[in-house]
């Protein structure tokens, strides 16, 4: 039997007594509704979570720190890939307690976003809240472990971003779509920047109470603010980094890759929640391009678009941030096929406008089935939750957003399918440039 700690206060405390498994059971409430996020504060911090009596917990601090805030290239990459190491325990410490207590830690990067996320079984939740709050408050930022670790790993995720051509073509659309802000470069693709100083400063101007959530799948929200009371105490006060609100531009870029084709054709999409607009999310699952039956053809818009074309696939996908979105379609294939399918992607794109009833039905469907499903899973949407949270002090709630689905009409996917036509384009092919086609080649205006 392992040791476990009771409460660990204090990073001096050791696992000191063997726990029954009949410690780990299910919470003794009742739970109405599983789903429902409640929010508050503690000590200036938005603190969000949920609680369906099961006996593990997805815990997250999500910091408004993403590559749209950055003050320089790569600084946002850099201070995640500083996570979890040499703070007030050492790095092996805390990977030591971690495997004890059979929990796991991990760290996300995403353009508005930086996430902590850890998970564990429901009675640990003061060390891992605690272990958390020693990353934003005393991470050391050793020069050393910069040089030997941090930087090494960083390097490692840009040579597969830059052998990933579809990732490629997102990252492009990104930029050409909105220039700077969300249009910067996710990944360090310079070190020209990065310093373990350089590092500390930002962590500065995104680690703060203002800046942050707390945000728990599986934790009573009592228990959740008490903790956060406590560990984070000692984090600086703050709003975190200025921003000007994203712009969408539109317009076309071409890349060369030895790695493969893709291209990525996207528009304005919708802001996320509290006032998201539910029938970009529905257009996509519209367009869709992914089979429900494994190595089937799938009867979306896409996935008929490109059946008769050999070894080349097109999905949809909406991407919601807090001040807009994007509605993107990647293209994947033989760089000798990506001009027809492409021609039929885009046919099926201006088809929106004509969508017919049961298509809709269907889209909407899928949709319900995704947020119903996710929300199950503890440990997918806490960014979403949190950073709705930090930019409105509310939650988005899987209820609300089932209810938005269901008020979607035919009428109103056609009016967004019109109205997304009439923008400009982006479109960004990535591969043999030498044979992929241009947006003109398509028919789109961009």
């Amino acid at each position: 039997m392992l040791a476990r700690s009771t409460l660990c206060r204090g990073p001096s405390q050791l696992l000191a007594r063997a726990v029954p498994h009949s410690r780990r059971g299910l919470a003794a409430a009742s739970v109405s509704n599983p789903f429902h996020y409640s929010v508050d504060e503690s000590t200036g911090i938005k603190v969000v979570s949920r609680d369906d009596g099961g006996p593990t917990t997805a815990l997250a601090v999500v910091a408004r720190g993403g590559s749209r805030y950055e003050t320089a290239p790569g600084l946002a990459h850099g201070l995640e890939k500083f996570a979890f190491k040499n703070s007030r325990r050492s790095a092996l410490r805390l990977q030591r307690e971690t495997e004890l207590l059979g929990g796991a830690l991990g760290s996300t990067l995403s353009r508005e976003n930086i996430v902590l996320r850890a998970k564990f079984l429901r009675d640990d939740l003061p060390y891992f809240v605690e272990a958390l709050a020693d990353v934003l408050i005393h991470t050391k930022y050793n020069a050393y472990e910069f040089n030997e670790q941090v930087a090494s790993t960083m390097n490692f995720e840009v040579d597969k971003f830059h052998h990933t051509p579809a990732a490629l073509a997102l990252e492009a659309a990104h930029n050409v779509a909105f220039h700077g802000g969300l249009g910067s470069s996710r990944l360090a693709l310079t070190n020209k920047y990065l310093t373990n100083k350089s590092i500390t400063e930002y962590s500065k101007k995104v680690y703060n109470k203002g800046n942050i959530a707390v945000v728990a799948s599986g934790a009573p929200q009592p228990d959740l603010e008490k903790w956060t009371a406590e560990f984070f105490k000692e984090l600086p006060s703050g709003t975190g980094p200025a921003v000007a609100p994203a712009k969408y531009y539109g317009g076309e870029n071409r890349l060369f890759s030895p790695h493969g084709d893709a291209i990525v054709i996207a528009f304005p999409g919708s802001a996320s929640a509290p006032s998201p607009k539910v029938e970009y999310t529905v257009l996509s699952y519209l367009l869709g391009g992914e089979a429900s039956i494994k190595w089937n053809t799938g009867m979306s818009l896409l996935s008929q678009a490109v059946s008769d074309i050999p070894h080349t696939a097109a999905v949809a996908k909406h991407v919601a941030y807090t001040d807009t979105g994007l509605l993107y379609v990647t293209i994947e294939g033989p760089g000798s096929a990506l001009t027809q399918a492409g021609k039929n992607v885009v046919s099926a794109i201006r088809s929106l406008g004509e969508a017919k009833p049961e298509d809709v039905e269907r889209a909407i469907a899928l949709a319900k089935f995704d947020v119903l499903a996710a929300a199950e899973d503890r440990s997918i949407g806490l960014e979403s939750v949190g950073q709705t949270a930090i930019a409105s002090g509310k939650a988005p709630q899987v209820e609300g957003v089932v209810k938005a689905l269901d008020s979607v009409t035919v009428e109103t996917v056609k009016a967004a399918g019109k109205k997304l036509l009439e923008s400009k384009a982006t479109f960004v092919a990535v591969g043999n440039t030498y044979i992929l086609p241009y947006a003109e080649d398509l028919g789109l205006s961009v």
